[in-house]
C-alpha cells in the first residue's frame, strides 16, 4: 500500500525558483482553469471527452481572473488546460496580459502543439506568453495525440517552450519530434497501437472508459486495488483524491464547477470559494464524494444498485468502475457528477 503523497513544505514560488516548473507540478500539485471542452482533437483516451465539436466556448474573462486568484491563494502550480486553450488565442492572451498585471498569471499553459504550425508562430505566442508572467508549457505527446496532431507541430512548440523558458520548465509528452515521429507511426497501425494500449493502461474514464474499456480484461471486485491517478495502490478508497492535502489536482471549469477525478464535482463557485472549500475540506457535500472517500467506486455501485443498476461480473480498472456507475447516476445526481460535456457526446461525433 502506497503512503499518501505530502506536498511539499515550501511555498510554491520557493519551489518553482529552486526546482523549476516541471519538478514543483510533482512536489506542490496542481490547480487548473478548464478553459474550454473544445479541443482541436479527439483523443481516444481523453478523461474530458473533448473534441472539435464540443460549443465554441471558454470560461468568460472576469470569472477567469478570479478563478487564477483564488487558486494562486492555495500555494499550488496553477495552469490553464482544457480542451485546448490555444483555440481561444485572442481572448487567452488577453487573460493572460490582465493576471500577469494583477500577479495572478498562471504558471503554465497546457497544449496540444496543434496551434504551433511553424517555429516562428510558436516563438510568436509563447514569447508573448512569458511577458505576460507565464514561466512554462506543458506539452502533451503521446500515440493518442500523434494521431492527428502533425510531429512536426509538436516538434515547433517543443524547441520555442525550451527556448524561452528553460528546458526545466518545460513538461514534454515526447523528449523530441523524433519520439513524436514514433508515436504518429505506432498510431498508424492498428496493432501497434493496440499494444502501446495495454502496455501502458489510461485512466478507463472520459472516452477512454467508452472506447478503450473493451481492450481490457476484467477483474473481480475484489481485485480492483490498482493504483488512480496519481497513486493509492493497494486500497479500494479513493480518500487520497478527495483529502484538500493530498488531492492531486483541482480544476474550475467554464462553469464555475470545482471538480476533481474528471467529472467529480467538488461544489461550485457560485457557492463557495476553492480556498474556502479547500479549507472546510471535501466531506459531507454530497453523497457521490462521501462515498468514493470512504469506500472508492465500490460505494458508487452500491448506490447505482439502490437505483437499478445491474453489475458487470467484473471491471478492468478502479477508475473505469467508477466511470461506468457515474455514467448510470449522473442524472439523478447532475450537481455532483458533471458536466454534461464530459457525459455526453456532442450531437456530431468528429
Amino acid at each position: 500500500m502506497c503512503p499518501m503523497p505530502v506536498r511539499d513544505p515550501r511555498p510554491v514560488r520557493q519551489v518553482i525558483d529552486e526546482e523549476g516548473l516541471a519538478a514543483a507540478i510533482g512536489l506542490k500539485h496542481v490547480a487548473g482553469v478548464l478553459y474550454t471542452y473544445r479541443c482541436t482533437l479527439a483523443c481516444a483516451h481523453c478523461c474530458f471527452n473533448c473534441c472539435p465539436d464540443r460549443p465554441d466556448r471558454h470560461t468568460p474573462h472576469d470569472d477567469a481572473l478570479e478563478h487564477l486568484r483564488q487558486m494562486h491563494a492555495i500555494d499550488r502550480v496553477v495552469h490553464i488546460a482544457g480542451g485546448e486553450a490555444m483555440m481561444h488565442w485572442e481572448a487567452l492572451r488577453r487573460l493572460c496580459r490582465e493576471a500577469g498585471d494583477q500577479g495572478v498569471a498562471p504558471h503554465f499553459i497546457e497544449t496540444n502543439a496543434t496551434f504551433a504550425s511553424s517555429l516562428d508562430i510558436a516563438r510568436e505566442r509563447l514569447t508573448e506568453l512569458r511577458g505576460y508572467g507565464v514561466e512554462g508549457l506543458l506539452i502533451s505527446s503521446d500515440p493518442y495525440h500523434q494521431a492527428m496532431c502533425p510531429p512536426a507541430h509538436y516538434g515547433h512548440c517543443l524547441e520555442a517552450a525550451r527556448e524561452l523558458f528553460g528546458e526545466r520548465n518545460v513538461i514534454a509528452g515526447a523528449p523530441s519530434k523524433a519520439v513524436a515521429d514514433e508515436n504518429a507511426a505506432i498510431a498508424r497501425d492498428p496493432a501497434r497501437l493496440a499494444d502501446f494500449t495495454r502496455r501502458n493502461p489510461p485512466l478507463l474514464s472520459g472516452r477512454a472508459g467508452d472506447d478503450l474499456y473493451s481492450m481490457f480484461p476484467e477483474k473481480p471486485l475484489d481485485q480492483l486495488v490498482d493504483a488512480m491517478w496519481h497513486g493509492g495502490e493497494g486500497v479500494a478508497h479513493c480518500a487520497q483524491e478527495f483529502r484538500p492535502e493530498t488531492v492531486w489536482e483541482v480544476h474550475i471549469d467554464l462553469h464555475g464547477n470545482i471538480l476533481t477525478c474528471c467529472g467529480i464535482i467538488l461544489g461550485h463557485t457560485r457557492e463557495i470559494s476553492l480556498p474556502d472549500l479547500m479549507a472546510q475540506g471535501f466531506l459531507g457535500r454530497s453523497v457521490i464524494v462521501d462515498a468514493v472517500y470512504h469506500t472508492g467506486p465500490i460505494g458508487l455501485l452500491t448506490l447505482a444498485e439502490r437505483h437499478g443498476y445491474t453489475p458487470r461480473s467484473g471491471y478492468p480498472q478502479k477508475c473505469g468502475l467508477c466511470w461506468q456507475v457515474r455514467r448510470y447516476l449522473r442524472p439523478l445526481y447532475p450537481d455532483a457528477i458533471g458536466p454534461a460535456e464530459i457525459y455526453e457526446e456532442p450531437k456530431v461525433r468528429p
